[in-house]
């Protein structure tokens, strides 16, 4: 592996963030526990949830380092809970073994029914909760003008079927909530003129802006949510659903992390004149793959969004991320952790 920079010097991350709905809670709590090292956050890409992660974390970074990333974090999740429609449902151990499966065996068939009922729930399919959850709890006028650290926002573009990345002054509510449009509940989002979808779906999350040598990370660390590989994809037809959805949107994350290995070796192999390329060779690598846990869960906890379950999983984020530095901080500054995907392992 080649060093980046100096081990003297502190880490300069960049953070890509995967969506996945309320799981998106997951990454809330891996973020949080890395931001407590002793790093400096250059850049953030995200999709979906991701972005929205990536928002609040940079308006928070943008006005008090890492502590006021880790409290914008936290700000978001409560206002996503407490406009949940499944707040009143928020029994925790009152719940007990019975509503509990009734409740995710609800949310189950309410899920795959989405597509047939949406249409008629106006407060659904103009994301009116998320919005407002979003508004309330980041500040977007800050989150525009800021410099600090850059953030990239994917969504895919419906007529073309391409990736749109915002950035800058364009990272507006809009455009949150276009990388987060899912088609099966919400309709499309317009800007300029132009209809857009959800982010994972063509960029899940953008690897290419993080790479650049005037953010000049020495590491890059992707949150994966979505897992690459399963045990069990079990054969019920919710089951099916989930694992379609889950290989459509790790799909281009795939494709990215083949091609941003390939090329690496090729930067480091030898030595290039090419500005572009010396960035992405100096770039470590890190992947931070969900656990079993969380690629367990049914596609249903995606849309599950009370306070006790985004609570939930936090602290297994943060246990996550734990385990992940035990075995990889010595890594951050000095090389990458990423061996490779699954089948090239293996094979």
């Amino acid at each position: 592996m080649q060093p980046s920079r100096s081990p003297d010097r502190r880490p300069r991350i960049a953070l890509a963030l995967q969506g996945g709905g309320a799981h998106g809670a997951y990454g809330w709590g891996v973020v949080e526990r890395l931001l407590e090292e002793d790093v400096e956050l250059v850049g953030v890409s995200g999709a979906s949830a991701g972005a929205i992660n990536g928002a609040a974390i940079v308006a928070g970074y943008a006005r008090s380092g890492c502590p006021g990333a880790r409290d914008g974090l936290e700000r978001l999740w409560r206002a996503v809970a407490d406009l949940s429609p499944l707040a009143p449902l928020d029994l925790g151990a009152l719940g007990g073994p019975f509503f509990e499966p009734f409740l995710r065996r609800s949310l189950d068939i309410a899920k795959l029914s989405s597509r047939y009922f949406a249409p008629f729930l106006p407060g659904v399919r103009d994301m009116r909760a998320l919005r407002q959850a979003v508004s309330q709890s980041v500040d977007l006028d800050l989150l525009a003008r800021q410099t600090v650290v850059p953030l990239h926002v994917a969504a895919t573009q419906i007529t073309t079927g391409s990736a749109r990345i915002f950035t800058g002054e364009a990272v507006t509510l809009d455009a949150l909530m276009a990388s987060a449009c899912l088609p099966e509940l919400f309709a499309a989002v317009e800007i300029d003129d132009e209809p857009y979808w959800d982010g994972g779906f063509t960029a899940n999350p953008a690897l290419e802006p993080l790479l650049s040598d005037a953010i000049g990370a020495t590491d890059m660390i992707i949150v994966q949510i979505t897992p690459f590989t399963v045990d069990d994809v079990g054969g019920s037809i919710g089951d099916v659903t989930r694992r379609v959805s889950d290989i459509s949107f790790n799909a281009c994350l795939r494709r990215d992390l083949r091609a941003l290995s390939e090329i690496q070796d090729i930067a480091r192999a030898e030595a290039s004149r090419d500005p572009r390329m010396q960035a992405i060779a100096r770039v470590n690598l890190h992947l931070l793959s969900p656990p079993e846990e969380l690629a367990g869960r049914s596609g249903a906890s995606k849309v599950d969004t009370r306070w006790s379950v985004l609570e939930g999983l936090r602290k297994l984020g943060r246990a996550q991320a734990e385990r992940w530095l035990a075995d990889h901080r010595a890594t951050l500054g000095r090389g990458s952790s990423f061996e490779g995907l699954p089948e090239d392992v293996q094979g």
